[in-house]
């Protein structure tokens, strides 16, 4: 494979003046955050052959990550100076994955007080950012807890083949990317598989886990992302 200009990660990073937390930085370097590409069946096709080693987030709801050759060109749309939400000019954000219906994950990485960017998701159709983790770790933490609540086959992709073992599979590669405790705050909620499979698990105990967990005085805070003379 022939590699271009942007083939590494830190080129992505000279181009767009911004840093990818360390942590992602280790997955991406890893082959962890790939989900296999595009394809018109994934689901059908690409899905079944990652399930026996998930790589990050494969069972997490609205989430689908960005492949490498697609992160400079997230930033540079974010970013275009013609583009229909524009983006206030004191903010700094590097997506990095995205939801089925087209908002943005994106690290902030100029955000003031936080040793780690934190992650917020960019509304699209919207004058609106949260902030849904103080860091990459808690946010991988934060959608594998709300990838359980409500379950229902046939939507969830933890229903594709035994629920038991997609859990297993992947609390088992998430080890690594967890602290202790969240780890073991996870551990606990997928061992009530039959709660889970019956759709017991309600958002309302996911989000309680949440900010018992990782918990900062601006989680789930909102503010307005567009320029102010759009």
């Amino acid at each position: 494979m022939t590699r271009t200009s942007m083939s590494r990660l830190s080129d992505i990073e000279q181009a767009t003046g911004q840093a990818f937390p360390p942590l992602f930085q280790q997955l991406h370097d890893a082959g962890r955050l790939s989900w296999g590409g595009s394809h018109p069946q994934w689901s059908e096709t690409v899905f079944p052959t990652l399930q026996d080693d998930p790589p990050v987030l494969l069972y997490a709801q609205e989430y689908e990550p960005l492949e490498h050759d697609e992160l400079l060109e997230a930033w540079q749309e974010l970013t275009a100076e013609d583009h229909y939400n524009p983006l206030r000019a004191d903010l700094q954000l590097l997506p990095f994955a995205r939801t089925g219906g087209g908002d943005s994950y994106c690290f902030w990485t100029n955000a003031p007080g936080f040793d780690e960017p934190p992650v917020v998701l960019v509304w699209h159709d919207d004058d609106r950012a949260d902030v849904l983790a103080a860091n990459y770790q808690d946010f991988v933490f934060r959608k594998m807890v709300e990838a359980v609540a409500e379950y229902e086959r046939p939507y969830s992709l933890l229903s594709h083949g035994e629920l038991a073992v997609n859990l297993q599979r992947w609390l088992q590669n998430h080890q690594p990317v967890l602290r202790a405790d969240q780890y073991a705050a996870v551990a606990a909620l997928f061992a009530r598989e039959s709660e889970i499979a019956e759709g017991d698990i309600t958002d309302d105990d996911a989000q309680a886990l949440v900010q018992q967990v990782i918990g900062f005085p601006r989680l789930d805070e909102s503010f307005a992302y567009v320029r102010e003379d759009a």
